[in-house]
């Protein structure tokens, strides 16, 4: 956690007294107070002796932090002395230092990582409740002034923690090393709903095969049968299991093949999680990607494939219905035909942080 700081950071000595309370301290006021309890700090420091800097990093020089509760889960275990403005205004009324709560670090940084995990829950609820009472279409184009501003509210609230994260690891944001590859035990058919996803159990037994498994002779071709078989039989997902974070990125990009023979490119989308992708929630995704009728754009391009399935769209095309309605009804999942076994999701070849990942199906 302890780095060079992410810009250079100016100290700002404020008036020095040997008798000032604060003489020899140093502080950094928190970004998220305002601008005029901040200039009362800084006045009230100032007549006591403290120095100001205006960055701050794990380890810096500054010996108190300010801040108010909302953002304290960004500096405890990594600030020694976390105080309020108004500590520091009480402080330079009286002359005298206020009484200072103290704990180990290692209790500070676990108490730390329980307040970021109540706070990011809390955002997490705020934004699945504008999720759920302002539909995607209103966002796009017909949202009220009050709408817009109270999504552009819980952005700038999500991008706030996260950038809390950046502040603690000094330069570079902090993303977790992703998975190779996700949903690898999934068995499902992408044109079915996503509670008929079941996930693959493997067994190694002696035993005799049944009719879920398949039994694997030897190699050596001495005539002799191996005795090990390989049992591959599914079952239906658990509670647990439906809910389990499995990708803790905050974006998550998804390729998705668009025809049956992979003519065309992929069609990408990107999804945003404050707390991260449950494993249901991205099959979620996945099906309701492929309900979905294809856009002007998907259609302009796929009218010149080369199958069956091109020509019945081609066929909708050229409808009376779409030459009416003024546009084409053709849903993305008919037009990968028989192509709708689910395989894995499998992240692109790149960084080992990356967030996008290719949708492999197969007939």
């Amino acid at each position: 956690m302890i780095g060079k700081p992410n810009v250079r950071y100016s100290g700002r000595v404020l008036n020095r007294s040997m008798d000032s309370v604060l003489s020899g301290h140093t502080i950094y006021i928190d970004s998220d107070i305002s601008v005029e309890l901040r200039n009362k700090v800084l006045e009230a420091a100032s007549e006591e002796g403290a120095m100001a800097v205006d960055g701050w990093f794990a380890g810096c020089s500054a010996s108190h932090v300010v801040c108010e509760g909302n953002s304290v889960h960004r500096y405890i275990g990594h600030s020694n002395n976390i105080v309020t403005p108004l500590w520091v205004l009480k402080t330079a009324e009286d002359r005298n230092l206020q009484r200072l709560v103290h704990m180990s670090a290692d209790l500070a940084r676990q108490i730390g990582i329980l307040l970021e995990k109540s706070q990011n829950g809390i955002v997490g609820e705020e934004n699945n409740v504008a999720s759920s009472t302002i539909s995607t279409r209103s966002v796009r184009g017909n949202a009220s002034h009050e709408e817009r501003q109270q999504i552009v509210h819980l952005a700038k609230t999500g991008v706030r923690n996260h950038r809390s994260l950046r502040m603690q690891t000094c330069q570079n944001p902090f993303r977790p090393i992703s998975p190779t590859i996700l949903l690898e035990t999934i068995c499902w058919s992408i044109s079915e709903p996503t509670s008929t996803a079941s996930i693959f159990t493997d067994t190694v037994s002696g035993e005799d095969a049944s009719e879920h498994q398949s039994v694997f002779f030897d190699a050596n071709g001495d005539g002799k049968d191996s005795e090990t078989s390989f049992t591959n039989i599914t079952r239906s997902l658990t509670e647990s299991e439906k809910n389990e974070l499995i990708f803790k990125n905050h974006f998550l990009t998804i390729l998705f093949p668009a025809d049956r023979f992979s003519e065309m490119g992929p069609s990408s989308r990107t999804y945003f999680s404050n707390n991260g992708f449950t494993r249901l929630q991205i099959l979620d995704f996945i099906y309701a990607f492929y309900q979905e009728n294809m856009s002007v754009h998907e259609i302009e391009a796929a009218i010149h494939t080369d199958s069956r399935h091109a020509d019945r769209l081609r066929s909708a095309y050229c409808s009376k219905e779409t030459i009416e309605h003024g546009y084409t009804v053709f849903k993305r999942i008919d037009f990968l035909g028989s192509r709708k076994s689910f395989e894995m999701l499998k992240r692109v070849s790149g960084d080992n942080d990356s967030n996008v990942y290719e949708l492999l199906i197969r007939a």
